[in-house]
C-alpha cells in the first residue's frame, strides 16, 4: 500500500509470523491481553480496600502500570 496504512489482514499477518510473540512458549499474547489488566484490577481493589481512598487507588494503580509492562518485558527477553 502506497499510503503507510495497514490493513487488518496485514497487522494480523504480521503478528502471527512475528517470532516475539512465539515467547513463553506461545502464550505472550494471552498473559499480555488478559492477564496483565487483571493484575492492574487486583491492584486497583487492594488499594482501595486498604484506605478506602478512590483517588489514592487510582493513582497507585496508575503508577504501577510502568513495572508490570517492565517486568512483563524483562519476562519476554529472559526466555
Amino acid at each position: 500500500m502506497s499510503s503507510g496504512k495497514k490493513g487488518f489482514p496485514e497487522i494480523l499477518d504480521n503478528a502471527i509470523e512475528n517470532p516475539a510473540f512465539e515467547l513463553l512458549g506461545g502464550y505472550h499474547l494471552f498473559l499480555r491481553r488478559l492477564l496483565i489488566p487483571i493484575f492492574l484490577g487486583i491492584i486497583f481493589l487492594l488499594v482501595y480496600d486498604l484506605t478506602n481512598h478512590l483517588i489514592l487507588s487510582a493513582i497507585v494503580t496508575g503508577l504501577s502500570v510502568g513495572p508490570i509492562f517492565n517486568f512483563e518485558r524483562y519476562l519476554a527477553l529472559s526466555k
